[in-house]
């Protein structure tokens, strides 16, 4: 027996029509200023957010950001000019849910327009929230590819709201025109792929033009469950990088419950994803992904987290028939349904932590294992199918005294095959693009961040990232792409980080980002990259100025 995922969640809307509810509310986009401002917040407190948020999982609600500002404790906490500044950023940002009148605009434009200083238009009134906002990123670079000079195009409007106590609601669609960097384009051109999204078409070979969507519908079931539906992306972890679940992907169908209690935070996501390029004119087969993840908080400076997924598709012998109930349960070990299935489905299983101390650090890191055999592992022989993925990293705020001066440090480490299957048709992928790390496995990776906050509008971030990984030719599988199945790899035993063709990536960029009124930036990037390796098609050498505006939106960061 087989089930379209479209129609799971008819079980919850009955439930969810029969409950007395509390008030619905959504969800900010992934990545982003207000991650950033709600993790310094949270180290420098010394506490974590018990009752606000879990960072290991990034759906944070408006509605617990408001909350969590407004209770925010400032006078027992050291806080700069610009943390001030940044708790209204966000009190302005999540107006409908605050009780503070600073997010009011002192000049209205007709009355009508910008009553709030960060709605274009808003409602506020009994039992209905609305607000909606344009969307407008437009960049240019000095980069090139095929001849041109990449740019970035992308305007549309974002709404957002809710109707009673029980149904809320968000929309972000776009028209993107793009014309890619010149190592975005490379990939395009070797994988067939754009990176952020689905279907593309180019009519002259140099620039592409597609919609992208972010849209859902969520309902609070009880006081401490609630549910989203619709076409959108979820991370998970408190690094730059994650092994759980990424972003760099297009949205993707999706059914999500979230249940908050005591000290933990447990979010089930059941998915549908493409198997396809984003290329092809034809609708694309798809498969199914089912996780799970439970965040607990040790006392008030640890939190650890567990998480299992699964990868599967229902093709040989099912005609594709669609999702397996048996991975509705919410609460199952997931392996033990496959193992009772007799089935090739993909097990991934991991754990994330966080550590906050001396109101200055956050450690933090996730260990991934997509398959082991001990006694293979305590062999040291390189047997293929020890699969793990190890991250760790450490943030430190206010360094040496200084007021929003923040460093990141981040190490990642992947082994050749990491999330293979025997199947390729149930990769870790959605529309050709991986969905955990950009560099797939094969690699290690180290990355350096610096943030720097000197006024209160003006942003400095500069980053640098190092990398080693083993590149594929001649249709070979060295273990970098989790696209291929593992049964077409190019060895058994002896293998290592950066086997096949070894090389070495170097990429780094400074960035001046300036808000004059607010979520309107303009964006000054001064951008190298370099990949060295024995072979000349795995070759690049540029470096860049780009100059953008964004409104209403997170930049777009293409670091691989």
């Amino acid at each position: 027996m087989s089930i379209n995922l479209r129609i799971v969640v008819l079980f919850f809307i009955l439930f969810l029509v029969q409950t007395e509810t509390q008030a619905q509310h959504t969800y900010i986009p992934t990545g982003g200023l207000t991650q950033q401002i709600l993790d310094r917040l949270e180290i420098k407190s010394g506490e974590l957010s018990n009752d606000y948020f879990h960072s290991g999982s990034k759906s944070y609600r408006r509605k617990a950001i408001a909350n969590y500002i407004d209770s925010f404790p400032v006078s027992k906490i050291a806080l700069s000019k610009q943390d001030y500044f940044n708790m209204n950023y966000l009190i302005n940002d999540n107006f409908e849910w605050s009780n503070s009148e600073e997010s009011k605009s002192k000049k209205a434009f007709l009355n009508q327009f910008y009553t709030r200083k960060a709605a274009l238009y808003s409602v506020q009134i009994k039992d209905f929230n609305l607000v909606v906002n344009p969307v407008l990123t437009y960049q240019m670079s000095t980069d090139k590819w095929n001849g041109t000079n990449a740019i970035l195009n992308n305007r549309g409007i974002e709404i957002r709201g809710n109707v009673g106590n029980n149904i809320g609601f968000y929309t972000q669609v776009s028209d993107e025109i793009l014309t890619p960097n010149s190592w975005v384009g490379d990939y395009f051109t070797r994988d067939g792929t754009l990176m952020y999204a689905n279907f593309v078409k180019s009519n002259n070979g140099k620039t592409f033009n597609y919609f992208l969507s972010n849209a859902y519908v969520t309902g609070s079931l009880n006081k401490y469950m609630d549910l989203q539906f619709g076409h959108t992306k979820n991370f998970m972890g408190d690094g730059y990088r994650t092994f759980i679940l990424g972003d760099m992907h297009p949205e993707y169908l999706t059914l999500r419950l979230n249940t908050r209690v005591w000290k933990m935070n447990y979010t089930n996501i059941w998915t549908e994803l493409r198997d396809g390029i984003a290329g092809g004119y034809a609708v694309q087969p798809r498969h199914y992904m089912a996780t799970h993840h439970l965040s607990l908080n040790l006392g008030k400076n640890f939190n650890i987290g567990l998480f299992e997924t699964i990868l599967f598709k229902r093709d040989s012998g099912y005609t594709n028939t669609g999702f397996d109930p048996n991975y509705l349960n919410p609460i199952i070990f997931y392996k033990s349904v496959e193992n009772g299935l007799n089935s090739t489905d993909k097990a991934i299983i991991g754990v994330n932590y966080k550590y906050n101390f001396l109101k200055h650090f956050s450690w933090y890191g996730q260990f991934v294992i997509s398959e082991f055999v001990l006694k293979e592992l305590l062999a040291r022989n390189g047997w293929w199918g020890n699969k793990y993925a190890i991250q760790t990293g450490l943030k430190y705020v206010d360094v040496a005294g200084v007021n929003n001066l923040d460093l990141q440090g981040e190490f990642n480490y992947a082994r050749p095959y990491n999330y293979t299957s025997y199947n390729s048709a149930q990769s870790f992928s959605n529309f050709g693009q991986f969905m955990s790390h950009p560099l797939g496995s094969n690699f290690y990776e180290m990355i350096g961040i610096v943030r720097f906050q000197p006024t209160n509008r003006l942003n400095i971030s500069a980053k640098i990232i190092y990398a080693l990984y083993g590149n594929d030719t001649n249709n070979s599988n060295w273990g970098k792409d989790i696209r291929l199945g593992y049964n077409s790899r190019s060895n058994d035993y002896g293998n290592f980080v950066g086997q096949g063709v070894e090389t070495k990536l170097l990429m780094g960029d400074l960035m001046l980002s300036y808000m004059p009124k607010h979520n309107l930036f303009v964006d000054l990037k001064f951008g190298y990259r370099r990949t060295l390796s024995p072979l000349p098609q795995f070759e690049l050498n540029t470096s860049y100025i780009s100059l953008g505006i964004r409104l209403n939106m997170n930049t777009r960061n293409y670091d691989f």
